[in-house]
């Protein structure tokens, strides 16, 4: 018995007919359901898993391209294949524009007919693969993994959301690391355009002599190693959304062709003198002041209009510190699947040094400090010891800086350096407190009592 090689309905009217191609199919390994008509058809498909459906083009009073159709409409993975007497271009187009991958004429050529089945189990396989990726990814960029409980994230969410419920062109501000790239993809995956690619560039990485052939294309020959045609940007993004990151630092030869674009839907690749279309829709971020660049004739004052139509500004993260503990347990989440370690949570002290960081990088940097503890910790919790050194040196720095503070009454300083010492001891120790008093030079009780009026 030959392996399974895929499931396989047959919709044929004539018993005889569909018979011997199922039977055919049967012997080289698939698995065969038949229909006798389109209900039939139709109901199989609602109870089986079909990959592959072939179709006879007449089905008695009804048409096979009716069929395929809703086929299509009813599961878009399934691949078409139409058999038919009536061969003519006409026919095959038809049949191809109603959504079947090939067609096969009667007499059927077995042999011929394998080879259409084995291109078209692998459009099915390759089908399915970009479905599961585009579930993974809308999955990813959906707004349920938009994580916040401020105020100021929550009227980011309130633009994102008109944004994606827009065509209009959308330019995000912020400081590197606050998340400009992720917003951009939750636009796009919850806007109609989802469907549609999603490309990113980012300019700053672009030698300033091939940025425009990178967003435009260029013609074979249009400069020194143009040996073929290049497809830009704009013209694989059709249908989609193209991200310019880093808008600030576009030169300005292409920022006039930017601003043609976005006036006309036209660009020219270069190279070329025929004008071409793309339906894209553009969202720009900066982490520079535009307004500034414009008023130094940096940057454009008209293309910054056409940009700034919908502008969504992301505050930094130390101006969102409450955000900070729902990060921190999404990251660990998912950075805990990824090393495969039953991390459960982050100690009190370790959020607190968390809370007390500005974070320069912002989110990225806080994502990269988990990142770093679940791969360093040993236990169930991630510790102060896990987190990165440069917490610590930030955390020591302003403890000296409190200390030499001549306002506060030196009881108070004490008392944080004691805490802070007695942490230290307690994390070195892994919690056993014979061994913390040791580090401190204190006996058990001592340490039990500090640790008691102090909260610990």
């Amino acid at each position: 018995m030959p392996e399974l090689k895929g499931v396989i309905l047959v919709v044929e009217d004539d018993p005889m007919q569909r018979e011997l191609i199922a039977e055919n199919l049967r012997q080289e390994g698939y698995q065969v359901f038949e229909a006798a008509s389109t209900q039939e058809a139709l109901n199989l498909i609602a109870q089986r898993p079909v990959e592959i459906a072939v179709v006879d083009y007449k089905l008695g009073n009804e048409s096979g391209l009716e069929l395929i159709r809703e086929l299509r409409r009813r599961n878009p993975l399934i691949t078409p294949i139409m058999v038919t007497a009536f061969a003519s271009i006409e026919t095959a187009v038809e049949a191809i524009k109603q959504g079947a991958y090939d067609y096969v004429i009667k007499p059927v050529d077995f042999q011929k007919f394998l080879l259409t089945l084995e291109r078209a189990r692998e459009r099915f396989r390759l089908q399915r693969e970009v479905a599961d990726l585009r579930s993974r990814l809308e999955e990813k960029f959906s707004f349920k993994n938009f994580i916040f409980v401020s105020k100021a994230m929550e009227q980011v969410a309130g633009l994102m959301s008109r944004a994606a419920r827009s065509e209009a062109t959308v330019l995000i501000t912020g400081e590197t690391g606050t998340g400009k790239d992720l917003i951009a993809r939750l636009i796009h995956f919850s806007s109609e355009r989802s469907r549609g690619p999603f490309l990113a560039v980012n300019l700053p990485s672009i030698p300033e002599t091939l940025v425009e052939s990178e967003l435009f294309g260029a013609e074979k020959g249009a400069y020194t190693d143009a040996r073929e045609r290049k497809i830009g940007k704009f013209e694989a993004a059709d249908g989609g959304t193209l991200f310019l990151d880093e808008i600030g630092d576009l030169n300005p030869a292409v920022q006039v062709k930017l601003l043609r674009f976005l006036q006309d839907r036209e660009f020219y690749r270069l190279g070329s003198t025929r004008a071409l279309k793309a339906e894209v829709r553009v969202i720009a971020a900066t982490n520079r002041n535009l307004e500034k660049l414009v008023a130094e004739e940096k940057f454009r004052a008209d293309l910054y209009y056409r940009l700034n139509v919908i502008r969504i500004d992301l505050p930094p993260l130390r101006e969102r510190k409450e955000d900070i503990p729902l990060l921190v347990d999404h990251f660990i989440r998912e950075y805990s699947r990824r090393e495969k370690k039953n991390i459960k949570g982050i100690s009190a002290e370790a959020l607190d040094l968390l809370l007390k960081h500005d974070f320069p990088g912002n989110v990225r940097e806080l994502e990269n400090a988990i990142e770093r503890a679940i791969i360093f910790a040993e236990g169930e919790v991630i510790t102060r010891a896990d987190l990165p050194v440069f917490l610590e040196i930030r955390s020591e720095k302003e403890l000296a800086e409190s200390t030499s503070d001549f306002s506060r009454p030196l009881t108070d300083k004490v008392r944080e350096l004691e805490i802070r010492e007695i942490r230290r001891a307690l994390e070195k120790s892994g919690g056993v407190k014979s061994r913390a008093a040791r580090l401190l030079g204190i006996t058990e009780r001592m340490l039990s009592y500090k640790m008691k009026i102090y909260g610990l």
